[in-house]
């Protein structure tokens, strides 16, 4: 009797580690929405499978008819889950927390303890066939983070110091990223100082490097965390990367891949 009893013990645990794992289990859809960018819903699907409390899946996150997928390893219990997301095109990794709620699943994902998306999803009828729903094409396919669309303002200062007899200045830029992909001028400023004078002074940015942006039919679009610009060299679409980026807070910290140079960007609008 004693035998029996330890062996049912075992069995409903292991019954309820399997339960735990297939109310989670299966396909999910719905959208995930930027924490820097609530305007824009990215259509998403996330599948799982379970094996004990160990979990396995893929997570589909589309926009301008563009599909991004990354890999999913965590853990579950509890009717929740957290555990890794990587991008493979890159072996960036990203952070994810799932609870699941009135059967609806919530999802947050992120890198450094800082969200970047979150949503609700809702279970699919259909494991094998489920794809998430794209958003209207663009015209040129790509991918674009919704979080950089906008104007990002960057600005440098100079002198003050004890050497400068007093003389300071500063200049800002203004990039305009927008929706489509093109680039725009928003402007610059200066200001100096020094010796009871002060001048200040607005108007275009680099006008010629934006002319020649837009010459070369230049769009930029995003895969994981680099930012990459298509454009015309000697008569051939190019897809170059550019620089790896992290945005947070309406912060844009942009890093040259050559260089390794660092600006950081202030969200103007």
């Amino acid at each position: 009797m004693k035998h029996f009893v330890c062996c049912l013990i075992v069995v409903v645990l292991l019954a309820s580690h399997q339960l735990i794992g297939q109310t989670i289990s299966g396909t999910w859809v719905g959208s995930l929405v930027s924490t820097t960018n609530s305007s824009v819903s990215l259509q998403s699907s996330l599948t799982w499978r379970a094996s004990g409390q160990q979990l396995v899946g893929e997570l589909r996150v589309g926009a301008g008819g563009k599909e991004d997928q990354y890999q999913l390893n965590g853990i579950t219990a509890n009717q929740q889950a957290q555990g890794t997301a990587t991008y493979p095109i890159d072996g960036s990794v990203f952070q994810f927390e799932a609870a699941l709620q009135n059967e609806q699943l919530l999802l947050k994902l992120g890198q450094n303890g800082n969200v970047t998306i979150s949503g609700i999803l809702t279970r699919s009828g259909s494991i094998s066939k489920a794809r998430p729903s794209t958003l209207a094409p663009s015209a040129d396919d790509l991918y674009r983070d919704p979080a950089l669309i906008g104007a990002w303002r960057t600005s440098s200062n100079y002198g003050g110091g004890t050497t400068d007899g007093g003389f300071y200045g500063s200049t800002s830029s203004t990039m305009i990223l927008r929706a489509d992909g093109t680039f725009g001028d928003g402007g610059s400023s200066g200001y100096a100082s020094g010796s009871g004078v002060s001048v200040q002074s607005s108007g275009g940015g680099d006008a010629a490097l934006y002319t020649k942006l837009a010459a070369a039919g230049a769009r930029w679009f995003t895969k994981g965390n680099l930012f990459c610009v298509r454009l015309r060299v000697n008569g051939q679409m190019q897809d170059v990367p550019s620089s790896k980026y992290y945005v947070e807070n309406g912060k844009l910290l942009i890093t040259d891949l050559k260089s390794g140079k660092k600006t950081l960007y202030y969200k103007a609008n």
